[in-house]
């Protein structure tokens, strides 16, 4: 299950998401494969600024982290409002409606990362997103 959304703003803006620790170390250090004065990171090196708070970020702006519910909170309350109001006389445990919600979430993961890193707007996703998961009453 993905919990955690990471954020890398390059130094030229650049801006790129994924949900992998290891697409970020690649990431970064592909930016940076030209620059022979670059120490290339490692996973340990990305621990210890996502989790340890190390300020020292070196070849990037920023490395930010979110909480993939948070990320994408409103999609998952519209989504769990459709699921809870079709019950088509079942009852959901609260368990079964968390399960749906994570493959939800790995769904509209692939969609919503991928959007964002090819530069769409945050209006033109949200719209594809609900047409793709029939979220539009």
């Amino acid at each position: 299950m993905i919990r955690t959304i990471f954020k890398i703003t390059f130094t030229d803006d650049t801006i790129y998401y994924t949900a992998d620790r290891n697409d970020v170390v690649n990431k970064i250090n592909d930016f940076h494969k030209n620059d022979e004065n670059f120490k290339p990171y490692t996973m340990g090196t990305i621990n210890g600024v996502l989790y340890n708070n190390q300020k020292k970020v070196r070849g990037v702006k920023d490395v930010e982290r979110f909480n993939v519910r948070d990320f994408y909170k409103e999609f998952i309350d519209k989504y769990t409002d459709k699921i809870v109001k079709n019950k088509n006389g079942k009852e959901y445990h609260e368990q079964s409606i968390k399960r749906l919600q994570n493959i939800f979430i790995s769904f509209i993961n692939m969609e919503v990362l991928t959007a964002k890193n090819n530069g769409e707007n945050d209006d033109t996703i949200k719209e594809h997103i609900y047409n793709v998961a029939m979220l539009k009453v």
